[in-house]
């Protein structure tokens, strides 16, 4: 029979713990000392309903963190139901899972379950219309959680994303600007960066309070426009940062329709007393020496 003090303890299981944000909250669980486990999706492949039961029974954790995810965005319109397979259908065979063992879930969503009309930042009862279908499969994701464990779900809506680790829109930027290359960069569509860094850390101070269920916006805080983020890396790198060049999204044959306008309220997250959020260009300039080394070691520049 476990203790008072097991039952205490926080013991997690993270799912997707490679990958942008994954990568940042597992490196904030070794940090913190937590019980914790980061199977890979080689070893725990969230979308097999049995192997997920069997590995949740055997370890019980009192929380489970969601970084996994379809994210290729185009990808998506092609390929619907491989992203729904990830997107909704794995985030169902999790909160039922959690159900069985009475468990909470944080599920990391995104700001493009939104259409981008908003004449101010989206707050989390906000209407959701998605334009793409990533953005429909991962709404239906939320909505599988919620459905299943409405007491013990946490669904955190994000946006632009980036960090040391994986593939995102800093990093490709920042190359370009160490080999002082020009870029072509969107600047009708608006939002926030948001550090994975941050948010990791947002996550771990919603594990310790524990605050109502349901959902939260994260972003750094301020805004800017793709093209305006572009131009700022490359003036942190050191490169001029007139080598970026604005264009019109329309001029892009991409697949999936993006937003226009994508800020998150944060008023929830900050009258919760969680964790305090900095403004996206602070952040950046904090982590980008790393995303910079980052790109030297595995790029050879």
């Amino acid at each position: 029979m476990a203790t008072a003090f097991e039952e205490l303890m926080i013991r997690v299981l993270l799912l997707g713990g490679s990958g942008i944000l994954g990568s940042e909250v597992l490196s904030r669980l070794k940090t913190e000392n937590m019980d914790y486990v980061a199977p890979s999706s080689s070893d725990l492949d969230v979308r097999d309903k049995e192997l997920l039961m069997k590995f949740i029974l055997d370890y019980r954790p009192n929380w489970v963190i969601n970084c996994s995810a379809w994210t290729n965005v185009d990808g998506a319109e092609e390929s619907f139901q491989e992203a729904l397979e990830l997107n909704e259908r794995a985030v169902r065979n999790i909160a039922e899972m959690a159900k069985h063992i009475a468990c909470s879930v944080i599920h990391v969503s995104t700001d493009y379950v939104f259409n981008g009309d908003s004449p101010e930042p989206y707050a989390e009862d906000a209407l959701v219309m998605p334009l793409n279908k990533y953005g429909e499969s991962k709404l239906r994701g939320e909505r599988a959680l919620l459905e299943v464990i409405p007491a013990e779900a946490y669904v955190i809506r994000t946006s632009w994303l980036y960090g040391v680790k994986g593939k995102n829109f800093v990093k490709t930027i920042a190359m370009k600007a160490m080999r002082g290359e020009t870029a072509r960069v969107v600047e009708d569509q608006v939002g926030s960066p948001t550090s994975a860094r941050d948010l990791a850390e947002g996550i771990s101070g919603l594990l310790s309070k524990h605050p109502l269920p349901g959902i939260y916006n994260f972003s750094n805080n301020g805004k800017c426009s793709w093209f305006e983020l572009a131009q700022t890396i490359y003036r942190n790198v050191g490169t001029d940062p007139e080598l970026v060049e604005a264009i019109m999204s329309s001029s892009l044959s991409l697949n999936a329709r993006r937003p226009k306008y994508s800020l998150l309220s944060k008023r929830k997250w900050e009258s919760s007393g969680l964790s305090l959020i900095p403004e996206w260009e602070i952040s950046l300039r904090q982590i980008l020496p790393e995303i910079i080394r980052e790109i030297k070691l595995t790029e050879n520049l």
